[in-house]
């Protein structure tokens, strides 16, 4: 009995140092497997650098993070905060970049850079991506943020800096007298500021999104001081923080929020207003004060009289009026009632 019960263990002992080596020797030729797979992505992703950017993308991060090159030092090497942001701003598609960055070094990029940087840096380096404008939408990739849409209504919510470049170091201090100047006033909470042109930019530096903003001036409706400036375009930069401005797609929701913009919206035209040239036949020349409409015939624009709408794409009559759907010079699409239009051949 004792002989068999010894047998027994020696049967089990032997089953388990067999299953060992066995899960031992799977893992050993996992490892090793996973290795070469890895040299092999490591040295196709290598010998991609002369002709892929994100691969010369990865290098730059990582040599930034790590300029040791030594792996394990990562954590104790300085990074190179300004290369990662300089590099930031040629990134157009981000994906590829961390797969290359993966190959390269095994190791996620994401994850390296949240380590590496603080959360305002890190903040930085996607607002530099996401807003680059250049971005690569061909994988489906979300298209660039935009921070305004050409045409969008803007008013100042809080007081805030208007600029003559996107910069926002300078705050009008005394101390900053011998400083490069960039601020042409500061603007009032309600006060409507214009129109977005649909340029951007982004102060990495300061941390603060730019939209320009423009509008042109109807001297015949504006006040003393800007009469004589009929016809004159303005234009600037403004931060795009929800914190200081609102941004509106139509004049409705705008004086609903901000009745006191009517008054501006009278005289402050989009730069557009008097004459679009350019535009093929045929034209639409209002006859009289004309409502614009969007998509949706919801009146988002005024025009004056003998004002060049756009060329005529097509009419539509819904029983009681007849509008007209039109193309601008900027190529967007909008309705106007055709009672107050002359067609140009």
């Amino acid at each position: 009995m004792q002989q068999n019960t010894h047998t027994e263990h020696e049967d089990l002992r032997s089953k388990v140092v067999t299953g060992l080596l066995l899960v031992g020797g799977i893992y050993i030729t996992y490892r090793i497997g996973n290795k070469i797979i890895s040299e092999i992505h490591k040295k196709n992703t290598q010998s991609q650098a002369d002709d892929s950017p994100e691969v010369r993308q990865a290098i730059a991060l990582r040599s930034a993070m790590n300029p040791s090159g030594i792996r394990w030092m990562m954590s104790f090497d300085t990074t190179n905060t300004s290369i990662v942001l300089n590099t930031a701003q040629t990134i157009t598609n981000l994906d590829k970049v961390s797969q290359a960055y993966k190959n390269l070094y095994a190791d996620n990029l994401l994850d390296d850079l949240q380590s590496e940087l603080s959360a305002a840096e890190y903040e930085k380096f996607f607002n530099l991506v996401t807003s680059n404008p250049a971005k690569n939408t061909s994988a489906g990739s979300a298209a660039p943020i935009k921070y305004a849409k050409a045409n969008e209504l803007v008013v100042c919510k809080k007081e805030v800096y208007i600029r003559t470049t996107p910069d926002a170091s300078n705050h009008g201090k005394i101390y900053e007298q011998f400083s490069s100047k960039n601020i042409i006033r500061l603007a009032k909470p309600g006060e409507f500021l214009g129109y977005a042109t649909g340029k951007q930019a982004y102060d990495s530096v300061n941390n603060v999104k730019f939209i320009e903003v423009a509008f042109v001036v109807n001297g015949v409706k504006a006040p003393d001081k800007y009469k004589a400036k009929n016809k004159q375009a303005f234009t600037y930069w403004v931060s795009s923080s929800n914190t200081y401005v609102d941004i509106f797609s139509y004049y409705k929701n705008m004086f609903d929020t901000y009745p006191a913009t009517i008054g501006a919206t009278q005289w402050m035209k989009p730069r557009d207003y008097f004459t679009l040239k350019g535009i093929a036949m045929p034209r639409l020349l209002t006859l009289r004060d004309t409502s614009v409409l969007d998509e949706q015939l919801v009146p988002i624009n005024q025009a004056g009289p003998n004002t060049i709408l756009g060329q005529l794409i097509m009419s539509m009559n819904t029983g009681d009026q007849e509008y007209l759907q039109f193309r601008t010079v900027d190529n967007t699409i909008r309705w106007v009632n055709n009672k107050n239009i002359l067609l140009q051949q």
